[in-house]
């Protein structure tokens, strides 16, 4: 029975942990990866380095050519609700495109010679036509002046290819109509230099995303903890304590994991950004009977925690304020228990999930071997 009491401790603190967890990670997919499109910045970034190292002399226009390339219809679609809420058409245009967090090799080559074949457009900015002007210079000293000539041989090839080997996938025929374009003509220093460095500022690129996505996660995993006042160790003390609630607490997780209801995105996937969004904007971000943090809790996916009173949201900064401890050793303690919950929020919502799942196995494993032992003490007693 302790064994059991001290497992349901676990469980509930784990079920906690998943689901605040898990409204850490929306509210990143929502705001610094949707909003401020992370993916798309880094990738900028990152090709812009590329362009410079490839051609010296372009830093003053490798970010237009670069921003210009990954906004490209082919790469990237137009913003759609709920972003276009928040950032707004000018001038009666659509919603502008975001930067395309992805792009291949053999596209960006293809679209970078695109970009240098288009004659200069009137509504076109100042600053794009004369990135054209600059990188056209630059190649044609490198004897590569006819960029929509070769645009159009290596279009050609990759049809012809497409015939000779239906099996290759479209990258592949890409890649070598590319490579032939190149080493067989002119531009060969400027191919050789872009295919030995791409790949590996790639690897930079998605380095360098994945840093920043985990800054932003323990800004919100310190957010939350902050205004939840969410303390590991009085939780671990009120789950302990608190029968009942332990109790309640177990029954929820264990209903919720067979229902499916927290499992987390699989491998590639991710937060549902739009739920999140529209979360914000009706319960944050807007006036009326809907607004307010229990309803935008419930929205989330907080209300398990909040229902089960788990964790609470202040109604107001008195509230929020008469949480804290007054100054002494339990308020040390109490700052530290928030510190461990940061920290532990910061793990991701998958690792809860595993450990709540694993959890439970062992729990109902553990009931049934008590279950036995109690049944067989009974059996004893009677004979």
């Amino acid at each position: 029975m302790i064994v059991l009491h001290y497992l349901d401790v676990m469980i509930g603190f784990a079920f906690t942990m998943l689901v605040i967890s898990l409204a850490v990670t929306a509210m990143v997919q929502a705001v610094p990866i949707y909003l401020r499109n992370l993916k798309g910045e880094a990738l900028e970034r990152g090709l812009t380095d590329l362009m410079v190292r490839v051609l010296p002399g372009l830093e003053s226009h490798a970010k237009v050519i670069v921003d210009h390339i990954l906004r490209d219809p082919l790469l990237s679609p137009p913003r759609s609700p709920p972003y276009t809420w928040f950032v707004k058409p000018q001038d009666g245009k659509e919603a502008p495109r975001a930067r395309s967090g992805v792009v291949q090799r053999e596209e960006f080559v293809r679209l970078l010679l695109d970009f240098m074949a288009q004659d200069d457009k009137p509504d076109e900015l100042q600053t794009v036509k004369d990135a054209r002007a600059e990188i056209k210079a630059m190649l044609a000293r490198l004897d590569l002046t006819d960029p929509k000539a070769l645009l159009l041989q290596i279009r050609t090839r990759i049809a012809e290819l497409e015939l000779q080997n239906p099996g290759w996938s479209s990258s592949q025929r890409a890649s070598k109509a590319i490579l032939e374009a190149f080493m067989a003509g002119p531009g060969k220093d400027f191919m050789a230099k872009l295919v030995g460095w791409f790949d590996q500022t790639i690897d930079r690129v998605d380095a360098a995303y994945t840093a920043r996505v985990r800054i932003w996660t323990a800004m919100f995993s310190i957010a939350l903890v902050v205004v939840l006042h969410l303390d590991t160790f009085a939780l671990m003390a009120r789950l302990n304590a608190d029968s009942a609630l332990r109790d309640k607490v177990v029954a929820s997780a264990v209903s919720a994991m067979e229902k499916g209801q927290f499992a987390p995105p699989t491998a590639g996937g991710s937060v549902n950004e739009a739920q999140a969004l529209a979360c914000a904007r009706t319960h944050l971000a807007s006036s009326g009977a809907a607004r307010g943090l229990d309803a935008y809790a419930d929205c989330m996916g907080l209300a398990e925690a909040t229902k089960l009173e788990l964790v609470s949201w202040p109604h107001d900064l008195d509230a929020w304020a008469s949480r804290w401890q007054p100054f002494s050793f339990a308020l040390l303690l109490q700052l530290l228990g928030m510190s461990l919950s940061i920290s532990l929020l910061s793990v991701v919502a998958p690792f809860w999930y595993a450990t709540l799942s694993n959890l439970i196995k062992l729990r109902s494993t553990m009931s049934q071997k008590d279950e036995a032992a109690r049944v067989e003490r009974q059996t004893t007693q009677a004979g």
